[in-house]
């Protein structure tokens, strides 16, 4: 498009149809990309603190408990049903408890993992390159207390 002048930058805006469309069209993808990346992060992070909270509490649990490795898983499953509200804990929750013993000092370990549903799993930060879900794992360890 020509414009009339000297051909000096005369300040005036020439208006280029299309040029819009054309950056947002290289812009969406990347935005979209981005928020998406936020929120998986938030599904991880939400994760992460049930998973680890659960094997606080189920720990805690087992260390009065007469049976530890049941009492623990029991509670390791409610609290994180509590925590993870619609999230699939049939398939996806697993819970290990290895105690020494019954006996007053005896440590109880219990590992709570909680498989996420990862968005985008060709994205490494995310996934194990390629998986559909990436794994949080929580540890607690604590002694087993006496009865009364």
């Amino acid at each position: 498009m020509k414009t009339q002048g000297t051909g000096k930058n005369t300040g005036r805006y020439i208006s280029q149809p299309g040029n819009v469309l054309l950056e947002l069209a290289i812009i969406f993808p990347v935005l979209i990309l981005l928020i998406s990346g936020i929120i998986q992060f938030g599904f991880i992070l939400n994760a992460k603190i049930a998973v680890n909270s659960a094997a606080y509490e189920a720990a805690r649990i087992a260390t009065v408990s007469a049976n530890p490795a049941e009492a623990a898983v029991a509670a390791a499953k409610n609290y994180a049903g509590g925590n993870l509200p619609g999230w699939d804990l049939s398939g996806r929750l697993k819970v290990n408890v290895s105690a020494a013993g019954t006996d007053p000092g005896s440590p109880v370990k219990v590992e709570v993992i909680y498989s996420v549903p990862v968005f985008f799993p060709k994205i490494a930060p995310f996934s194990n390159w390629g998986s559909r879900f990436t794994d949080i794992k929580g540890v607690s360890v604590m002694r087993i207390e006496e009865k009364e």
